[in-house]
């Protein structure tokens, strides 16, 4: 099973969704990916847990395909439930993607 790797992306717009981050990141054509909004107590940015296969990491990395003004930098460490604020929700393009806890790798949550 490939293992996975984490990035954080910060400073989105505060209106942006996690199924706007999935749809983004759609066309890198990434064989897992899951994607968590985290809490944060500032109104003037979103920020988000982005997950991968590790081998598809330089790909989230690469500022050139990163939203204008974001900050994104490998996450270091485990997440936490009490850290996520939102979940991919039904109607992601990216929804498709097969479980990474199945035989089969998706997106799961």
């Amino acid at each position: 099973m490939s293992r996975s790797k984490a990035i954080f992306l910060s400073r989105s717009d505060p209106k942006t969704t996690v199924n706007d981050d999935t749809d983004f990141l759609y066309p890198l054509e990434l064989k897992f990916l899951q994607c968590h909004r985290l809490k944060t107590k500032s109104q003037t940015y979103a920020p988000f847990h982005i997950e991968v296969f590790e081998n598809d990491l330089q790909q989230l990395l690469d500022s050139s395909i990163s939203p204008d003004g974001c900050l994104i930098a490998e996450f270091f460490g485990k997440l936490k439930n009490g850290q996520i604020s939102q979940e991919v929700i039904p109607g992601s393009k990216i929804n498709h993607l097969p479980d990474l806890n199945s035989s089969t790798h998706t997106v799961s949550k």
